[in-house]
This record gives C-alpha cells, sequence and structure tokens, in this order.
C-alpha cells in the first residue's frame, strides 16, 4: 500500500538536497510533488532537480504571475500555491492565507488530517517548502530517515 511521506523545508536549498537525496536513495521523480507559495524559487528547485516546471492552475498567471503575487501581498489577498509534481494536479492554484481553505481542502482529500494539513498550509505562509513523497511500505523507515536528517 502506498504512503504519503512529507518534508517542510526551511529553504530552497534544504528542499533542493532532501530531494537530491531521496532520487539517490532510489525515488523516481514521479513519485515527488513540491509545493511552494512563491513560482521563482520552485522553478530554481525544479530546474536544478530535473523536475517538471511548476504550474500554478491557471495558465494566464504566467504573464502577469509576479505582477499576481505583488498584488496579493499588498491588498493583503490569499496567495496562489505553485506546484511540481503528481500534487500539481490537485493543488497548483490553491489559495492559502486570508481565511481561505481551498489549499487545506486539497490536502485533506488527499488524505492529510486537517491539522497536519494546516501546519503544511502555515509553513508554506512562512515561505517554506514543502515535499511529499509516494512510497511503499517497505520504504517508508528508509525515506523517512532521509526526509528528517534534512528538516
Amino acid at each position: 500500500m502506498a504512503k504519503l511521506l512529507t518534508a517542510i523545508l526551511k529553504t530552497r536549498h534544504d528542499a533542493a538536497m532532501v530531494i537530491e537525496d531521496l532520487i539517490q536513495a532510489g525515488v523516481k521523480k514521479g513519485e515527488l510533488s513540491v509545493v511552494s507559495k512563491t513560482e521563482e524559487a520552485l522553478g530554481i528547485i525544479s530546474r536544478d532537480a530535473g523536475l517538471s516546471k511548476p504550474e500554478r492552475g491557471d495558465g494566464n498567471h504566467a504573464l502577469f504571475h509576479p505582477l499576481i503575487e505583488i498584488a496579493a501581498i499588498l491588498e493583503e489577498q490569499p496567495a496562489n500555491v505553485a506546484a511540481v509534481g503528481p500534487a500539481a494536479k490537485s493543488l497548483a492554484g490553491a489559495e492559502i492565507g486570508m481565511g481561505s481553505d481551498d489549499f487545506i481542502v486539497g490536502l485533506i482529500g488527499a488524505g492529510i488530517p486537517e491539522k497536519d494539513a494546516r501546519l503544511i498550509e502555515e509553513s508554506l505562509l512562512a515561505e517554506k517548502f514543502v515535499v511529499f513523497v509516494e512510497c511503499e511500505d517497505d520504504q517508508v523507515q528508509a525515506l523517512a530517515n532521509i526526509i528528517s536528517a534534512r528538516e
């Protein structure tokens, strides 16, 4: 049965190192997802790790995204997360902050308990990075050790 491990990392460098460690341990790139509040930092991680480009959900965000991010900060509006990997299909473009439960509902739908989903959202609002890795039961302990060594 597949398990989902989550790593919350303080810096872009930490996220990149966890991804590299997981890949070296045999995790396939298609089993990794990364979520961030900022598309720019996630794009650097994606490029360096050889992952797909970040997604935001709305196709029209590409051209105007920097302006949308600045406006959200200045107007105290919810931000839209960027995502890479399998999680991008359900989480890219989800709103975080300002009372929106868009992102939390997406995580709960993926089987993450509400308490953990709220912690993940708070981490993204604090400019941290979240790495999800799907693995089998026999991989959980080894991969959890890799993650905890970098958190």
